[in-house]
């Protein structure tokens, strides 16, 4: 089971830069090349991740298109997929006789909506199928299928990746740990990744610290890393761990949780977690709500730079305290 872990890094203001450039160019990139792959999609019925990208114009290298267009084709692979979920549902619900569904399921289940001809294999009274026979599906029928996947298709925006983050395999971003580098430099550090910028030939070393956590999960570290930047411009950094995922094994049958804001939870033998809730709650609420409050009767729009940063915490803090207890 693949695992991704945030890790605090110490990436100077001038690498940062640099990747932000990146990650633009890395968007721009990403929209053209969803272009390409739903031109594909129509044209054949399935996103090609081996599609030719020569003809993509981009500040970045072939290395960085091939990685790019992965990431695309895996977005776009997942938004299909549901979309054939949302399929078989309609027809399933559908009036339509069993040999209309049972041919409208083959098309979709092998994305033949676009396909001028199409066949399936001959099954006898029983519906076991008979081997080396095929029965021709009517073009009436692939039409049906095409406008319905289509209607569908219409229903939904198609994802929107002018906003996606760097998610970098070991093409352009080369993962040494201060174990297995012969640098000197990378023992100072947990991890150093080694990352290609816009610039041919020129590479940025970005130093990643670990935590006891990563390293305490048994696996394999893969070649593969994201950086995500987030509204604010604050960079963060994953790795990815392929971690066995054990069997959860209660210590007791029966547990009995009783939710509050003073104290966050107790159970029936009295235990109490979470005691400081309430109170880190009211913190955060006499910083928010002052600062939204001064905003609005200056007639500013209370999002500002701050308040995001406020709120961004108290999110944090929510979600390490919640999973903590």
């Amino acid at each position: 089971m693949i695992r991704t872990y945030p890790l605090k890094h110490s990436i100077n203001i001038g690498k940062q830069r640099k990747i932000i450039a990146v990650a633009k160019a890395y968007r721009q990139l990403a929209v053209k090349l969803a272009g390409v792959q739903w031109q594909e999609f129509y044209r054949h019925g399935d996103v090609n991740k081996n599609a030719n990208t020569k003809g993509v114009e981009s500040e970045l290298s072939a290395r960085y298109k091939q990685t790019c267009q992965y990431q695309v084709v895996g977005v776009l692979k997942s938004f299909i997929a549901n979309r054939q979920n949302e399929f078989v549902k309609m027809v399933w619900g559908s009036r339509l006789d069993d040999q209309w569904k049972r041919e409208l399921f083959y098309i979709n289940k092998y994305r033949l909506w676009f396909a001028k001809t199409a066949s399936m294999p001959a099954r006898d009274e029983r519906g076991t199928i008979i081997e080396g026979e095929a029965v021709a599906i009517g073009t009436e029928t692939i039409r049906l299928a095409r406008t319905i996947f289509k209607h569908i298709l219409n229903q939904h925006r198609r994802p929107g990746l002018k906003h996606c983050n760097l998610a970098l395999d070991q093409k352009v971003a080369k993962i040494n740990s201060r174990h297995s580098s012969q640098e000197q430099a990378a023992k100072s550090f947990d991890y150093w990744i080694t990352l290609a910028t816009l610039q041919s030939r020129q590479q940025i070393y970005l130093p990643i610290r670990s935590n006891p956590y990563f390293e305490g999960k048994a696996g394999e570290v893969k070649k593969f890393c994201q950086i995500n930047i987030g509204q604010d411009g604050r960079l963060t950094v994953c790795l990815m761990k392929d971690v066995e995922k054990t069997a959860y094994v209660p210590q007791t049958p029966k547990i009995s949780l009783d939710f509050g804001l003073r104290t966050l939870f107790a159970t029936q033998q009295g235990d109490l977690y979470g005691r400081n809730f309430i109170e880190m709650l009211k913190k955060y609420d006499g910083y928010i709500t002052p600062l939204a409050s001064n905003r609005q009767r200056q007639g500013l729009p209370v999002k500002s730079r701050a308040y995001n940063a406020l709120v961004n915490q108290l999110r944090h803090f929510l979600k390490n305290e919640i999973n903590r207890v």
